[in-house]
């Protein structure tokens, strides 16, 4: 009687922990929340407009993973779905993304598993740059050469000057005395002079700008110098020129000038450095040109040669 009680007891205990196994395995499945990591690329990794980015990741769960999704700048651009209805332990797969727009951009992973479940996000900031444009240098405007104008009046001919007929002398009596008549002056003639002619108005012959490379930094401090690099060809400029940058924010105009650079900009073999350059203080994206300013008249004439459009700098903390 004593060993049947102890086997019921036995039998008992064992139940209850199956019990409570299986509560705890169930409390445990309806809190698993996938695990996501980005593979590729690196975050701060530069890209070029409008070409394919490709994002590769692996994602992780108990349940199952039933898809991962890619967002940008807060917007689904693309989505992987697992083959299986159930979901798979683990997935590791490719997404593609085309940036439409230069700048900063941030792309975000999420996975979900089969009960709907999402994990957190894992992200990556990408910067893309804009194409080098070619620079079209326009041809100097021929100068343009004034025609002397012909005189269209005809001068009139002068007005003949009046003949005096003698009048016929009647046979005076002794007392009448016969008077002369009074001679009628010519008319005067005039001389139309032909029109003074107008010097035409010189023109400008417009700086050939060499072609440039741009090599700039992904980012720089609001507070601290930083430098700018391009390569021109041909290496050398023209005489009396010199380069200079010009910057400025998002706005839609330039905003100021580091024109021309103090010190000047130095070259090595083709290769251009302008230092000792500074930001406005504030965390932002600057764009820059290269230019060429006429040394003997720096407050007016310079050409800016590129890149069109302008070349974006990081400025952040």
């Amino acid at each position: 009687m004593l060993d049947y009680r102890r086997t019921l007891l036995l039998i008992t205990m064992l139940l209850a922990v199956g019990m409570l196994a299986c509560t705890v395995d169930l409390g445990t499945r309806q809190a698993s929340k996938p695990v996501v990591e980005i593979l590729s690329p690196p975050s701060g990794s530069r890209v070029q407009l409008g070409e394919e980015v490709a994002v590769q990741f692996r994602a992780v769960d108990e349940v199952g993973v039933s898809r991962v999704e890619l967002k940008a700048d807060g917007m689904v651009v693309a989505v992987e779905q697992s083959s299986q209805a159930e979901g798979e332990p683990s997935m590791t797969a490719t997404l593609s993304w085309t940036p439409t727009a230069p700048g900063s951009h941030t792309l975000l992973v999420y996975a979900y598993n089969r009960d709907g479940v999402m994990s957190d996000a894992v992200g990556v900031s990408l910067i893309v740059a804009a194409p080098l444009a070619t620079l079209t240098v326009q041809p100097p405007t021929p100068t343009e050469t004034l025609a002397m104008p012909m005189p269209t009046q005809t001068p009139a001919p002068p007005t003949p000057t009046d003949t005096l007929v003698p009048p016929t002398l009647m046979p005076a009596t002794p007392t009448d005395t016969v008077a002369a008549p009074t001679p009628v002056p010519p008319t005067a003639t005039h001389t139309t002079a032909p029109p003074t002619p107008v010097p035409p108005t010189p023109t400008r012959t417009p700086i050939m700008c060499p072609g440039i490379a741009i090599n700039v930094p992904s980012s720089a401090y609001p507070s601290r110098v930083f430098t700018l690099e391009w390569d021109s060809y041909p290496h050398a400029i023209p005489s009396g020129w010199e380069w200079g940058i010009r910057l400025k924010g998002a706005e839609a105009d330039w905003t100021y000038l580091a024109i021309p650079l103090d010190p000047p900009a130095r070259e090595e073999g083709g290769h251009w450095k302008a230092d000792y350059l500074r930001g406005r203080g504030i965390e932002e994206t600057l764009y820059w040109q290269a230019c060429l300013v006429n040394s003997s008249d720096r407050a007016r004439a310079f050409q800016c040669c590129g890149p069109v459009p302008p070349w974006p700098i990081i400025i952040a903390r």
